[in-house]
């Protein structure tokens, strides 16, 4: 009995049918991966703009919302100007996302760096010519945190007991760093706000430089 021609065919093109319905469905899959995960940030960051009131801004999606850009919020809060936003590159041009806060001060003669002691601490110290390493009369802090300063004095004078424990506190157990330079104060940490927690960290860190910058300020 000869095998007839059409039910090699026919195998084929159910193979290659089964083949496209599979990548449809992952593509599928994906796709709402992604607007999912792009929902809960946008909320967070929408709360954010809600309770500090300034501008949200909500980039439009590409490629069909296969990649749907971070928002950012922006404007004045306490009489500074402020942004929260994830660049486009990571900490010292790496692939890692990372979200980063900065607060404007009109001080641009002071610099600090501030992250938590550890095994990769060393790689979270930006640019650190011209500092040198400051200690507090806080043991605590002194052993949990990594300050770099090119003006020690003063900032034994505004680094209370207070907020040496709020600044541990923000950098503890986190992949962040508290930078200070040319005028600007600048909090990155490692990942997205796409939760209440996270969104919360923020809130307080940026309650946090305000203070501090109107400290700096004389104010």
């Amino acid at each position: 009995m000869t095998e007839k021609p059409w039910l090699g065919f026919d195998s084929m093109g159910i193979e290659i049918a089964f083949v496209v319905m599979l990548v449809i469905g992952l593509a599928v899959m994906f796709w709402m991966i992604v607007r999912s995960s792009s929902l809960k940030i946008v909320k967070q960051y929408e709360k954010l703009a809600h309770k500090l009131r300034i501008k949200l801004t909500k980039p439009e999606p590409q490629l069909f919302g296969f990649i749907r850009p971070e928002p950012f919020v922006h404007g004045i809060y306490r009489d500074r100007a402020m942004s929260i936003s994830v660049p486009g590159k990571g900490l010292q041009n790496t692939r890692q996302i990372e979200t980063t806060l900065k607060v404007e001060l009109t001080d641009k003669k002071i610099k600090w760096q501030m992250t938590a002691k550890g095994l990769l601490s060393g790689m979270r110290q930006r640019d650190s010519v011209g500092m040198e390493r400051w200690q507090s009369d806080n043991n605590v802090f002194d052993l949990s945190v990594d300050v770099r300063t090119n003006e020690g004095a003063r900032l034994t004078r505004i680094l209370h007991d207070d907020r040496l424990m709020q600044i541990s506190k923000v950098l503890k157990g986190s992949k962040s760093s508290i930078y200070l330079g040319e005028g600007m104060m600048v909090y990155t940490k490692f990942g997205l706000i796409a939760n209440e927690i996270e969104r919360e960290r923020f809130e307080k860190v940026v309650e946090l430089f305000c203070d501090l910058s109107e400290v700096l300020e004389g104010r």
